[in-house]
């Protein structure tokens, strides 16, 4: 019966952990966040203020390695501006959708 239990909890496990793997907004090393309304953002199934969004990509750029942030269309240049100044001081590049191509941002503007 612990034996079942244990082959169980180990299935539950590999198959909560492959759910959360599948819908990562991290791709070749780019995280991609979606523009929400308010001046918020969503990724990998949380939605947070610019400030949020800052320390959870610093976060990526810890652990996950990440190079790079793409904000998926649908942005305004408030939320550029937000992209490419976390970016900048996080030493990481910033890009923009832009059709089915991805366009950096400058980070000096």
């Amino acid at each position: 019966m612990i034996k079942m239990m244990r082959v169980v909890m180990l299935a539950l496990g590999l198959l909560t952990m492959t759910a959360a793997f599948a819908r990562s907004d991290v791709r070749d090393g780019k995280a991609f966040v979606k523009p929400e309304k308010g001046g918020r953002y969503s990724i990998n199934g949380y939605t947070m203020g610019k400030v949020e969004l800052y320390g959870y990509l610093g976060q990526l750029r810890d652990d996950e390695h990440i190079t790079g942030v793409v904000l998926k269309r649908g942005g305004d240049d408030d939320q550029r501006k937000v992209i490419t100044s976390s970016c900048k001081t996080l030493q990481i590049e910033a890009f923009e959708e832009d059709g089915g191509d991805l366009k950096a941002l400058p980070l000096d503007g």
